[in-house]
């Protein structure tokens, strides 16, 4: 009988004649998002619908006057509450029954556009580009001549290799070693200290794309990464891992869709950004409204629980997300105020409107030959396909990064060349190619003239078996399983071994009673 009462339209008529301002202003936001909202964003707009048992609600006849206009709707049986599965996360929502919603007027409200102030042409200005993919070149190429290695997740050679990044900071470069191991470029091994190895298949498809791909992939595959948490990283705070769980993903790409509806070829206020983000989307982080989350002040220890701390979590998120991810990734490039030490503006990049579908991604540019030195030098332009630079540091010695990189051709690059069987032929072919022919008669003698002294002298890793007297040493020859790996005699006591020989000889010592000391 109630629900054929409140479903009879001369009924439904008088009811939301007695609609007061705010009454119907809920009810229309109901309606422009589609009949329903979730129950913390509704509330925090609209007021609380209180809960009673029995009795209570019997003494204080809540329906006669409402604290709200959503109690008001609530005891007019305009609006229900439920749960529904979003994504990974079960929300409660406040919702217009759907029986209920022909018989409702169309709103006169229209929903809300995303509006971000514009900011003034800023005083300095660090440009969003690909020189993320440029130093992950730097990092490959140099994991592929060099042994590399983690320790408790952090590069062990960090200040080795800062140098000969474009962009030295220490949380990029984080942030790169994690991408380059999500997506297979590097491996490491097992151990505390694990070392770092190019996936050659997946580094080999990496280099070979166009440049404005090469980013596209890195911006995808960040997008997409559940395994990198933004919150963890944000500067200020300190996460305390006690069982909760935020959906990374889930965030990045509200973001990314927020970003998308702005975009223009304007300077935007990374504050404006944020206050309207607070003011229309401030369930972005948390769909289902719990601020109970174990997140502490990094200066004070003091816990920001509660929607009170929204600026100091979910704001201090957007505003890490927009100047260290984004903006290394190429999407955003920065502004600065007079004076000002934080930026204060961002603008989409060439790259970033590819990356959100907004225009096609850039052509590339014609890159200019590589210069040759008679002494050796090689320098090559940033522009240039990364699968060239990544070849010309296997044959010759980092120097100088930049707008242009500069190489050394030595003795010492081009044994190492060499040995790894890249032939002197080969060399000079790869040269002239990206010299476009131009490479000076000098470099190509004495490269010549080196490679004509290689192998003259031979260098072995080996370890030595010392025995305290010539009858041990002759005991050990004389035991078959031993002395296969006894290579040269150096002295009645002294014997060579393979290094790789080491721990299978260690083996058959143990085996035959032998108990050597083992020096390191």
């Amino acid at each position: 009988e109630i629900a054929a009462t409140i479903l009879d339209p001369e009924m439904m008529s008088e009811t939301l004649s007695w609609l007061d301002e705010r009454e119907r202003e809920a009810l229309e936001s109901l309606l422009v998002n589609g009949g329903r909202m979730r129950v913390h964003r509704f509330e925090q707009k609209f007021g609380a619908v209180r809960r009673f048992g029995p009795g209570r609600m019997a003494r204080e006849a809540p329906w006669r006057e409402p604290i709200s206009p959503a109690e008001g709707l609530w005891y007019r049986g305009l609006i229900a509450r439920g749960f529904a599965q979003e994504r990974d996360a079960v929300v409660e929502f406040f919702f217009i029954p759907s029986d209920v919603v022909p018989l409702l007027p169309s709103p006169e409200v229209t929903p809300e556009p995303f509006v971000v102030p514009r900011a003034d042409e800023p005083a300095r200005v660090v440009v969003g580009d690909p020189a993320l993919v440029d130093d992950l070149c730097t990092l490959l190429a140099w994991a592929r001549e060099s042994p590399l290695h983690l320790q408790g997740g952090t590069l062990r050679e960090t200040d080795e290799l800062m140098p000969r990044l474009l962009v030295p900071d220490r949380g990029r470069l984080e942030f790169m070693l994690h991408l380059a191991l999500e997506i297979g470029l590097l491996r490491a091994g097992s151990g505390p200290r694990r070392a770092l190895r190019v996936g050659r298949e997946r580094m080999r498809e990496w280099l070979l794309l166009p440049r404005a791909r090469q980013l596209l992939f890195l911006q995808r595959a960040w997008r997409d990464d559940a395994a990198w948490n933004e919150l963890w990283h944000v500067p200020g705070i300190r996460c305390e891992d006690t069982g909760w769980r935020n959906d990374p993903v889930r965030a990045r790409h509200e973001v990314l869709a927020l970003l998308r509806r702005c975009a223009d070829d304007e300077w935007l206020s990374i504050e404006g950004f944020v206050r309207a983000v607070h003011e229309q989307y401030p369930d972005y982080l948390r769909p289902d409204g719990d601020f109970s989350w174990y997140i502490r002040d990094a200066r004070t220890g003091e816990y920001l629980t509660g929607v009170e701390n929204w600026e100091r979590v979910e704001g201090a998120l957007l505003v890490y997300l927009l100047t260290a991810p984004l903006h290394w990734l190429g999407v955003v490039s920065l502004g600065y105020r007079e004076g000002w030490a934080k930026p204060s503006a961002v603008r989409l990049t060439p790259w970033g409107r590819a990356f959100l579908d907004l225009s096609p991604l850039p052509e590339a540019e014609e890159p200019l030959p590589a210069r040759v030195t008679p002494d050796g030098r090689v320098i090559i332009a940033r522009q240039v396909p990364l699968r060239d630079r990544f070849q010309l540091a296997r044959i010759a010695e980092w120097q100088e990064s930049g707008e242009e990189y500069i190489y050394a051709l030595t003795p010492s690059s081009l044994s190492k060349a060499l040995g790894s069987g890249i032939g002197l032929e080969r060399v000079e072919r790869f040269l002239r190619r990206i010299a476009h022919g131009r490479v000076p008669a000098a470099a190509i003698a004495r490269l010549r003239a080196w490679a004509g002294r290689y192998g003259h002298v031979r260098l072995r890793r080996a370890m030595i078996l010392e025995t305290r007297t010539p009858a041990l040493m002759r005991e050990l020859h004389a035991n078959e399983r031993i002395r296969n790996y006894l290579r040269e005699s150096l002295s009645p006591t002294m014997a060579l071994v393979r290094e790789s020989d080491w721990p299978l000889l260690l083996r058959e010592l143990h085996r035959a009673g032998y108990l050597p000391e083992v020096e390191s």
